[in-house]
C-alpha cells in the first residue's frame, strides 16, 4: 500500500493543496468562485487524489458501463476502445485527448489505432506521473489549460475526451476552443459527467446529491445533458450522436459501493472493509511520516465523492457517461 498511496510529495504541498481545495467548498453555493478559481479547483483536486485513483483504479479514471462475466478492466477497455471505433481513426491521424489524467486511455488508444495522440491536463502532477509510467513513440503529454489550448487553428483530425469536460467552468469556451484547434470534417467525441431529466433542483436530496459530486470530484458547477448538447452547439459543432449509454448487467456505480459479484484485489479495496483498511493504512502512513500530512484529509474529500456519484447512479439522477458525438463541417 504505502508505494501506491500520496507519498511521492511534501507534506507542505499537500496541506497548501488541502486548504486551498477546501476553501472553495466553504459556501457549496458559491459556483461563481469555483468558476473565477477553476485553476486552482481543478490541479490541486488532482494533485490530492491522483494516488488514490491509481491506487484503486488502475491508470484509467474512469466509469464503465458493464456486463456480466466482465471485469471491471475489461470493461474500461472496451469502453475506451468504443471511442477509437467512432471516430474512426487511421494511423498516423493526430488525435487530442482533452483531460488525459496519467494516460491510461491514451495509450490503449494509441495501441489500438496507430495515431499520434497528444494528452493535454492541467495538472503538472498528473503530467509527472504519465512520463514516469511510459510515452509511447507516437504519443506526448503536455500540461495547460483546455480552455486556452496552446495549438494552432485545425491542428488534429479528432479530439476525444473521458470525464474531463465536466470540470471547465464554462463548456462552451471549452467547446469552441475544441472547435478552433479540430480540422474540418474532424470528429469531437467523449464521455461527459451531467444530471440526467431525472434531476430535480426542488428536491433536497437531489441538491444534496450534486453538492457531494462537485465537492467531491473538483467541479465548478455540474451541469444537465441538454446544457452540453446546447454548448456544442452553440459554438458551431454538428451533434451527430447524443445519449446517455445504456447500462450493463452490472451498476456502473457498483465498484465505489462493494460488493463487486467478481472478486479481486482492487474490487476488494472498495468494500466496506476494504476502505476501512485504506482509510487506517493511510492515518498509519501519515502518523508515522511515510505519507504526506494531509492525505487523510484528501482521501475524506474522496469519501464524499464516492458517496456522492453513488446515491447518483442510485436515483439515477447523475451519469458519467453521456457520451456525444459531434462534428466540425
Amino acid at each position: 500500500m504505502s508505494e501506491t498511496l500520496v507519498i511521492r510529495r511534501s507534506h507542505a504541498a499537500v496541506q497548501q493543496e488541502v486548504a486551498a481545495y477546501s476553501s472553495l467548498f466553504e459556501d457549496s453555493t458559491n459556483v461563481e468562485k469555483r468558476q473565477d478559481q477553476y485553476k486552482t479547483l481543478v490541479s490541486n483536486y488532482y494533485s490530492l487524489s491522483t494516488d488514490f485513483f491509481e491506487y484503486g483504479w488502475g491508470q484509467s479514471f474512469h466509469f464503465a458501463n458493464r456486463f456480466r462475466g466482465e471485469t471491471l478492466a475489461e470493461s474500461i477497455q472496451r469502453h475506451e476502445s468504443y471511442l477509437a471505433l467512432k471516430m474512426q481513426v487511421k494511423p498516423g491521424d493526430k488525435v487530442l485527448d482533452l483531460g488525459c489524467g496519467v494516460g491510461g486511455p491514451l495509450r490503449r488508444i494509441a495501441n489500438l489505432t496507430g495515431a499520434h495522440i497528444t494528452g493535454v491536463t492541467i495538472s503538472e502532477y498528473q503530467i509527472q506521473r504519465a512520463k514516469q509510467i511510459g510515452v509511447p513513440a507516437n504519443c506526448r503529454f503536455i500540461q495547460c489549460d483546455f480552455m486556452q489550448l496552446p495549438f494552432e487553428d485545425a491542428s488534429f483530425d479528432h479530439i476525444y475526451t473521458i470525464e474531463a469536460v465536466c470540470h471547465a467552468p464554462d463548456k462552451a469556451k471549452c467547446f469552441a476552443e475544441a472547435m478552433r484547434v479540430l480540422k474540418p470534417g474532424g470528429s469531437f467525441i467523449g464521455y461527459d459527467w451531467c444530471l440526467t431529466d431525472k434531476y430535480d433542483g426542488r428536491n433536497s436530496e437531489h441538491v444534496e446529491i450534486k453538492r457531494l459530486i462537485e465537492e467531491g470530484d473538483g467541479l465548478p458547477d455540474l451541469k444537465s445533458t441538454h446544457h452540453s448538447v446546447s454548448a456544442l452547439k452553440s459554438v458551431g459543432f454538428t451533434v451527430e450522436e447524443s445519449r446517455i449509454i445504456p447500462e450493463g448487467d452490472i451498476p456502473w456505480y457498483q465498484p465505489l459501493k462493494g460488493g463487486d459479484p467478481f472478486f479481486s484485489p482492487s474490487n476488494f479495496r472498495t468494500t466496506y472493509v476494504g476502505r476501512w483498511f485504506t482509510r487506517n493504512g493511510v492515518w498509519l502512513l501519515e502518523k508515522v511520516g511515510i505519507a504526506a500530512q494531509g492525505s487523510l484529509a484528501a482521501l475524506s474529500i474522496l469519501e464524499r465523492a464516492r458517496e456522492g456519484v453513488v446515491r447518483g447512479g442510485e436515483t439515477d439522477t447523475f451519469t458519467p457517461y453521456f457520451f456525444f458525438l459531434a462534428r466540425k463541417n
